[in-house]
């Protein structure tokens, strides 16, 4: 029986190989093609096409030149199974480009020449689709800023939101920022080797958080100044500098050709993804946008196959293939085929831990009722307190001897399944009582906190979990707010030292998962002090050059119990 199996699978295979050098054939490679703009500048490109009849293109719009080869095997095998010629451009600087690389600044500029050069050519139809996820997902909303007639559709998966979650998140830099530099702008590819050493990364910012150094040191403390981050720090908030780079307000408007946004609710991106979703809505309501949202991580989202993430078993109905959906997708712009039934209305999402998906017509329905708790001590309540009283925390941040690990697969969790929950001196966890039956929590959750401090500024971490009914923790998801941009993200509006202040948090993660009979929510509020972030010192100057040397005084927190936390739920 094995060696029929063998000789059976050696005929498969047979058969299989000789069909992809078929079809390998009838389609022509180039690579290293440089396609010349009119400010002098060029970009690099790679493009897979038919020799039969010209095709509908689909543009890869990349910054990373040497990266991803299983994603773009992937994608180049869709393109030709579905009949669709491919362009991998790289963004300005990159492979055979001889120009300078800026990341995130001149992909808007470039894209209208690169969309236009490539719709003259003899094999592309004259009609450009656009896909791809991360940086890519980007490069596809900056291509909209100034939409090229032949642009017909695109794909933003796990869009990255400059500005806005990424290289700071909620106006917090990350010093992953540093790491993701030295990845994509050290020469023409990509520092794969570099940027994979995490032991290293996490000796570096360890350095810099154990040291109490500026934030705009840690270039210099890995020996390697750059030019990119540093050019970075000086824009903290969502100013121009940010704003050219992506549509805004009326821009959005103008934007009426079909979308499909990819996220995933584990999706280090996803409040990126999700803030082009709302801008497109808000000012374009009748756009034809839609949203697939799913168990999945930054990468599953873009089609890594995943049977679970940090511990957690992925739902069967979730294991789905992600570019086979794109490309049908396409066929439905592009070939006036019928949509694949995944995407059965504008938002169709993925019921974690009841193997389902949902499909309805806005955010908006995904639940259909919420409940508002009140933040007592160690407890969120449904009853309003009958006085308004407060709970007083103190934090030190001259101590920096604890602090909790990052991962790597889901950038705020290690795992996602844990035993128990560790909390750090500088948060307090708070959960509600049990639910008496099984119940979806779906959509976003709001924050509406009431606080004073005894500084000038404050950047608060709020932690979603389940307690399952076997006590164990399912982290559902982490968001940071500087509480001085909780308002306008494009400007920074200082507290009032010992003042009652009210804020919100700006961009939240969404997710939906039914909770069992027995489980409960629980909320782990703090102040965000830990390596993998800026230190905010609360001096009122800017985060970047603060050290130490600022932390002369702990920071006295107020907590007060009439603030809300407001969950919503599916029934």
């Amino acid at each position: 029986m094995r060696t029929l199996l063998i000789f059976l699978f050696g005929i498969l295979f047979y058969f299989q190989l000789n069909a992809q050098r078929t079809e390998d054939s009838l389609f022509v490679q180039e690579d290293n093609v440089q396609i010349p703009l009119k400010n002098g500048n060029t970009v690099c490109a790679m493009f897979v096409y038919a020799k039969t009849k010209p095709q509908p293109c689909i543009i890869w719009y990349d910054i990373y030149a040497d990266s991803s080869k299983n994603l773009l095997l992937d994608i180049s095998n869709a393109a030709k199974r579905y009949q669709y010629n491919l362009a991998i451009i790289n963004t300005r600087g990159k492979k055979c480009s001889s120009s300078e690389l800026k990341p995130f600044e001149n992909d808007a500029e470039d894209a209208y020449e690169i969309i236009d050069w490539l719709s003259k050519q003899p094999w592309c139809d004259g009609r450009v689709g656009m896909t791809g996820g991360s940086y890519l997902g980007f490069s596809q909303w900056a291509s909209t800023k100034k939409i090229h007639p032949a642009l017909k559709a695109i794909v933003p998966q796990v869009s990255v939101g400059a500005g806005i979650d990424f290289p700071m998140h909620n106006g917090v830099f990350m010093s992953y920022a540093y790491r993701w530099l030295r990845f994509v702008d050290v020469h023409k590819l990509t520092n794969f080797e570099e940027f994979l050493n995490s032991s290293k990364w996490d000796s570096v910012f360890f350095d810099y958080y154990k040291k109490g150094l500026k934030f705009a040191s840690i270039d210099s403390l890995y020996g390697k100044p750059n030019a990119n981050f540093q050019r970075w720090l000086q824009h903290p908030t969502y100013d121009n500098y940010w704003k050219s780079m992506t549509p805004q307000g009326a821009e959005f408007a103008k934007i009426n050709i079909p979308v499909l946004t990819i996220t995933g609710y584990w999706d280090d991106d996803q409040t990126g993804a999700m803030y082009y979703y709302n801008e497109h809505l808000k000012h374009n309501p009748r756009a034809q946008h839609q949203l697939l949202i799913g168990p999945y991580d930054h990468a599953s989202a873009q089609g890594t196959k995943r049977d679970s993430l940090g511990g957690w078993p992925i739902d069967s109905v979730a294991k789905i293939k992600i570019n086979g959906i794109i490309f049908k997708w396409f066929d439905s712009i592009f070939k006036g085929k019928t949509l694949p039934e995944l995407l059965g209305d504008k938002v169709n999402f993925e019921v974690i831990g009841k193997n389902e998906w949902r499909h309805v017509g806005s955010l908006n329905q995904m639940f259909n009722t919420e409940q508002r708790y009140y933040l007592l001590p160690n407890k969120l309540s449904k009853a309003k307190p009958e006085k308004t009283g407060f709970h007083q925390q103190k934090v030190d941040f001259k101590d920096r001897s604890i602090y909790r690990p990052a991962g790597e697969e889901i950038g705020a969790f290690p795992k996602l399944l844990t035993d128990s929950l560790s909390p750090l001196p500088e948060q307090i966890i708070y959960e509600t009582e049990e639910f008496k039956e099984p119940i979806i929590l779906s959509g976003y959750y709001d924050v509406n906190l009431n606080i004073s401090i005894s500084k000038k500024d404050v950047d608060l971490v709020f932690t979603l979990y389940e307690k399952l009914p076997n006590s164990k923790y399912l982290a559902l998801s982490e968001v940071v707010q500087r509480a001085s941009m909780s308002k306008d993200i494009s400007k920074r509006n200082l507290l009032k030292p010992n003042t009652i202040e009210s804020f919100s948090i700006r961009h939240n993660y969404m997710t939906c998962k039914q909770l069992s009979k027995g489980s409960k929510l629980v909320l782990m509020i703090g102040v965000n002090k830990n390596p993998h972030w800026q230190v905010n010192y609360g001096t009122g100057k800017d985060v970047s050059i603060e050290d130490i040397s600022d932390a002369k005084n702990p920071l006295l927190i107020r907590w007060y119990h009439d603030s809300t936390i407001t969950f919503r739920f599916l029934k």
